[in-house]
């Protein structure tokens, strides 16, 4: 019951109005820092990154603390939410707070497990290592008196080389395990009980992206998902619907949750519509719901003019058990608009004709409304800070999925 009521109260903090600003706030001082930061630095485990200062360390992790508790945002911008902007009705949670720093978030992960979960993972996105001590250092270290302890933890903060079991990302982008099936005959999802061969129109003050759902027959009929929230790059954060949208007649779309419509096609398109402008990718998984992820510390981004229809990715699914006996869960995206734009030829042929291929960029930061906060790259495309964007058709090999990966190092 108690994780059903923090998904509740999280369906809620999602959509509740906020923005990201640079204002003034109470900031602790260095020394009361310090002694926080010092509770990830134990007898058996600590963080490191080779070169680094204690100080450095104990700036990351209070940024990453700030930013787990939902009182920053990842590019360092306080969070407020103005009772001005949304309807307190929507949460009871969402009336209590008022004019609270990031307290929206506070309630779904009030446990702190789950704050210093989102806490380990900015450090480490940062490229902080965990390192977990060996029974006799453990031992040796605990034995030290305060003075000897801080000094040591001080230098080994940054030491070059440490003993024991090193976890590191290594990467934000997915392995993906499994071959990428060939692209077979499509079949078109345009929404229940409608023909997917009745010409679909997208207005001028429209657009719309293309997705596919692909699968090999022994992907264990999985279903996949994605969800797009709306991204202001000039401000640096999400998009969120205003307070009075219904009155205003706002048809703006802000976030969508896009659903594989048959978990047992091989591959299936959909066309989603979407208000001309950017987006990112918050989060993509297996089934048919976001459990809460967000790809706040860094998301792959894509734009979409007005008339535009452009192909995003292929989304992978599987859910099967390999010839060596081994469970391989995991979701891939990979781009091939070549067999997207076939397969949607035999249904949409004048959309077909004039389907683009959307840019995706890396590393778009924004408030973190989500359990669990991460990065997620696209492979092999260029962040949105980088001037010379990766041309669309060098994109479009197939391309294992993005998420953050974590690598054991003896």
């Amino acid at each position: 019951m108690k994780k059903q009521i923090v998904f509740a109260v999280l369906a809620f903090a999602v959509s509740l109005p906020a923005f990201a600003q640079q204002v003034p706030a109470v900031e602790d001082t260095p020394e009361e820092i310090a002694k926080d930061a010092s509770r990830d630095l134990k007898d058996n485990r600590f963080y490191n990154k080779p070169g680094a200062t204690r100080a450095e360390y104990d700036r990351d992790w209070q940024e990453c603390r700030l930013i787990a508790r939902g009182s920053r945002t990842p590019a360092g911008a306080v969070t407020y939410y103005d009772p001005s902007l949304y309807n307190p009705a929507i949460s009871p949670m969402a009336g209590a707070i008022g004019g609270g720093i990031g307290a929206a978030i506070g309630a779904a992960i009030i446990e702190g497990q789950q704050r210093r979960a989102n806490r380990r993972s900015c450090l480490m996105i940062r490229g902080w290592r965990l390192v977990e001590l060996p029974a006799a250092e453990t031992t040796r270290v605990a034995a030290m008196v305060d003075a000897d302890k801080e000094s040591y933890f001080n230098m080994i903060v940054g030491a070059a080389e440490v003993s024991g079991e090193v976890t590191a990302v290594a990467s934000f982008e997915r392995n993906f395990e499994t071959t990428v099936p060939p692209a077979t005959p499509a079949s078109f999802f345009a929404g229940k009980k409608i023909d997917p061969k009745l010409p679909i129109t997208i207005g001028d003050d429209e657009a719309a992206i293309v997705i596919a759902f692909r699968r090999s027959a022994d992907a264990g009929n999985q279903h996949g998902n994605m969800s797009l929230r709306r991204f202001d790059a000039d401000k640096g954060d999400l998009n969120f619907q205003p307070r009075d949208w219904k009155k205003k007649g706002d048809k703006t779309v802000y976030s969508v949750d896009i659903v594989s419509a048959d978990k047992t096609l091989p591959y299936e398109l959909q066309i989603i519509r979407l208000t001309p402008g950017s987006y990112v990718i918050d989060s993509d998984g297996l089934g048919k719901i976001n459990l809460g992820a967000t790809n706040c510390f860094g998301a792959p981004m894509f734009s979409v003019k007005p008339g535009e229809i452009a192909y995003l990715t292929d989304i992978l699914p599987v859910n099967m058990k390999r010839a060596d006996g081994k469970r391989v869960i995991e979701q891939g995206l990979v781009r091939d608009m070549a067999a997207a734009r076939d397969g949607l030829a035999t249904f949409q042929p004048a959309l077909a004709e004039r389907m683009t291929q959307a840019t995706i960029r890396n590393k778009a930061t924004y408030s973190c409304f989500g359990t669990s906060m991460t990065r997620s790259d696209y492979p092999g495309v260029s962040d949105i800070w980088t001037a010379a964007a990766v041309a669309p058709e060098t994109q479009a090999a197939a391309s294992p999925a993005p998420a953050a990966a974590a690598t054991d190092v003896k």
